[in-house]
């Protein structure tokens, strides 16, 4: 999966995110065609490169041990 959320942007969104992200995108992907598709594919692999998400859970909640055990993953600490 890509992650890839259909109809997310409208094409004045995608069009104003790869024109910040121009410059980078020549500099990074000089053998590339300049061209929408390849800019926002390049934004969204910067997104996900750089994006960070912090959940934040009370364990004094009664449910807190039963998803621990329900989804493991989400509970294991990467750093």
């Amino acid at each position: 999966a890509t992650g890839d959320v259909v109809g997310l942007f409208a094409k004045d969104e995608k069009d104003a995110m790869a024109g910040e992200t121009r410059n980078d995108f020549v500099k990074d992907n000089p053998h590339l065609e300049e061209n929408l598709l390849n800019m926002y594919n390049y934004w969204a692999d910067r997104l996900r490169d750089n994006m960070h998400v912090c959940l934040c859970f009370s364990p004094v909640n009664a449910k807190f041990p039963i998803r621990a055990q329900n989804f493991p993953s989400v509970f294991t600490v990467n750093i």
